[in-house]
């Protein structure tokens, strides 16, 4: 399951250093073994499990070189992909490994910790499954809240009413559903992504990240600040994480 970490006292994306930004790891990559993240050649977060994400780490603000290698690889070694990503001061990105080890590819997403309205809360989703159609996320039952998202995409954050959801996931344009999760509670305030995989044997799955617990939250996804510059992905299990969070 996904988990996210408590943020790290004394620090926020509030009250961030004006020359730094913010990034964590999602891994949603169901072959690819633990990894470890290189910002500019420099181990940033290490041993990420599959359906974990991280803390976030701080980095410069600036444009950067972004290495996943095997996690515990040497200095040099083969990364398995590498991407650039663009941080702005004082912003927070989520980096989420998609796909399969092959082919293997990351998104450079912006995470958004504005408190929705009151009695609303946020929800994204990530389509990080290669042999997923074009689908529709519902709520189940109820109205589509994003239309047609495919590999390797993510939508927007859509406000919706806090309150017990459960999600559909349905072939885009149709009512057929090919994956319902169970009912759970969405407080107000409460801001989560949601990814579309698989598991390593088939199995669709959709994971729930949770970015911040409530209105006026810092985020969930912490900032990390391991020593040495490199942030451990210190997974808990979802359940805990989630239930400690009300949800």
């Amino acid at each position: 399951m996904i988990a996210t970490q408590s943020v790290s006292a004394g620090h926020s994306v509030a009250n961030a250093a004006p020359e730094e930004g913010w990034i964590r790891l999602a891994h949603l990559s169901p072959d690819t073994p633990k990894v470890d993240v290189y910002v500019d050649g420099t181990r940033t977060l290490a041993s990420v499990p599959f359906k974990t994400a991280t803390r976030h780490a701080p980095v410069p603000a600036g444009t950067h070189s972004v290495e996943i290698r095997p996690a515990g690889s040497p200095t040099g070694g083969r990364a398995l992909v590498t991407a650039r990503a663009t941080v702005a001061p004082g912003a927070a990105y989520t980096l989420a490994a998609v796909g399969l080890a092959a082919k293997l590819q990351v998104l450079v997403l912006e995470d958004d910790f504005t408190a929705p309205p009151p009695g609303k809360a946020k929800l994204r989703s990530i389509d990080a499954s290669p042999q997923s159609p074009p689908i529709d996320i519902a709520i189940a039952g109820g109205p589509v809240l994003f239309r047609n998202l495919t590999f390797p995409k993510a939508t927007p954050f859509a406000t919706i009413d806090a309150g017990s959801m459960a999600l559909e996931v349905r072939l885009a344009g149709t009512d057929r559903v090919v994956f319902r999760s169970g009912a759970r509670p969405m407080p107000a305030g409460a801001i989560l992504t949601v990814a579309g995989t698989v598991s390593p044997t088939g199995t669709i799955e959709v994971l729930p990240i949770l970015d911040a617990a409530g209105a006026g939250a810092t985020p969930r996804g912490g900032i990390a600040t391991g020593a040495g510059g490199s942030a451990p992905a210190d997974g808990t299990g979802l359940a805990g994480s989630l239930a400690a969070a009300g949800l």
